[in-house]
């Protein structure tokens, strides 16, 4: 066979094979699209129940703040007398012209 047979059959084999790796790799990237947009939805999933988590811990922050945990620690207590929930301030005044 002479060198031009060669190289046309070379050229064809080399043809081919490049149009089968980049079906290859174009089937792969459309692959590596579809689970980027998976995991972006999850990470936006992810997001808004942080959002949500955090709305909660500072409800629950809230709460131990401003005593109503103790206070319901306490009124579980067997023999602690239940007391009104709001109490009034009492303001003691004394004479100091009577001492």
């Amino acid at each position: 066979m002479n060198e031009i047979l060669h190289a046309n059959i070379f050229f064809i084999i080399a043809s081919i094979a490049v149009v089968c790796f980049c079906i290859l790799v174009s089937i792969a990237l459309y692959h590596v699209i579809q689970i980027l947009k998976l995991i972006r939805s999850v990470l936006d999933r992810v997001e808004a129940g942080s959002e949500v988590l955090a709305s909660d811990l500072s409800q629950v922050r809230m709460f131990f703040a401003e005593g109503g945990f103790l206070s319901r620690l306490v009124g579980m207590l067997p023999g602690v007398p239940k007391t009104p929930k709001a109490r009034r301030k009492r303001t003691v005044t004394r004479d100091v012209d009577s001492e």
